[in-house]
């Protein structure tokens, strides 16, 4: 799908979304696996904007208790901040992501939040899935109700999008493209708010547009929140005790905001790779923002 200024320009579905062979058609769903994380974050935001969440209040005490665990050293020091910019401190945890070590987003994040941290919180960036498995918990908690429930009235009600879902790793409906999985795995179901979303390409153009204020329709964040999204957390340079002068270099053009990977001054979006899924979308220059999905 390709949208300019908003509005839908392009539209095209090829190939076959089932093993009987069965052609893919415009609007079917796929898994749109990280670019969940562009969902979440919105949806985070959202409550932040509301006044429910703080962004640099520490929820790590909050959420280990939620999931029945015993913080680990620095973890209770991790804020919503350092989720949303992948600096937490929090290991990567691929295996206990995608290896069946665990059957739930609750489980990963137990062992996450026990076991210790690789780094300080807020000190430097390590792309970790489980951070927005986390981030899903945190708006139940915050909000008492079910993270995809929260998703539904706070982004895809107001965007008119109503086909979205949470899939499971073996859930394939009517209209969904068949995402084949290895026999034994549960990726989907740990994943939660950090991969399981099911979307079309439109409907995933449609939430990254939306963030673009200069375009038509609704908008879910203010300006604000929109240029907190897209501001690009810089690692601090390690402390010198012998340097006595202080050498400023220009601020990145590159790198991650919040749930939102910033490709230059003028584009943003995200990527999203599972196990028989690969998918991008971005807005770029020109009023342009395109969504592909392929299996």
């Amino acid at each position: 799908t390709v949208l300019r200024d908003g509005e839908i320009v392009h539209e095209v579905a090829l190939g076959e979304r089932t093993p009987a062979g069965d052609p893919v058609q415009v609007g079917d769903r796929f898994r749109v696996a990280s670019i969940s994380k562009v969902i979440t974050a919105i949806t985070v935001l959202r409550l932040v904007q509301s006044g429910q969440l703080d962004l640099d209040a520490p929820v790590g005490a909050r959420l280990a208790a939620r999931v029945g665990a015993v913080p680990s050293a620095g973890a209770d020091a991790i804020t919503t901040r350092h989720l949303l910019t992948h600096r937490s401190g929090i290991a990567q945890y691929e295996n206990l992501m995608f290896a069946r070590q665990v059957e739930s987003c609750e489980q990963a994040a137990a062992t996450g939040l026990s076991r210790g941290l690789e780094r300080s919180p807020g000190t430097t960036l390590r792309y970790s899935t489980l951070d927005f498995c986390l981030l899903g918990l945190l708006i139940e908690d915050t909000t008492g109700r079910l993270y995809g429930d929260v998703v539904r009235s706070e982004l895809l009600e107001p965007l008119g999008i109503d086909a979205m879902r949470l899939g499971g790793t073996f859930d394939v409906r009517e209209g969904d493209v068949d995402d084949r999985s290895d026999a034994g795995r549960n990726y989907m179901e740990v994943l939660g708010a950090a991969g399981s979303w099911i979307a079309s390409p439109t409907e995933v153009a449609t939430i990254i547009d939306s963030l673009d204020l200069t375009t038509a329709g609704w908008k879910p964040l203010s300006a604000e929140l929109v240029a907190e999204m897209m501001a690009i957390t810089v690692d601090p340079p390690p402390a010198d005790p012998a340097a006595t002068t202080t050498v400023v270099t220009a601020p990145p053009t590159r790198g991650y905001g919040m749930g939102l990977m910033i490709f230059s001054p003028e584009s943003f979006g995200h990527t999203g790779t599972l196990e028989s899924t690969h998918a991008m979308t971005a807005r770029g220059e020109g009023g342009y923002t395109l969504s592909l999905i392929h299996i």
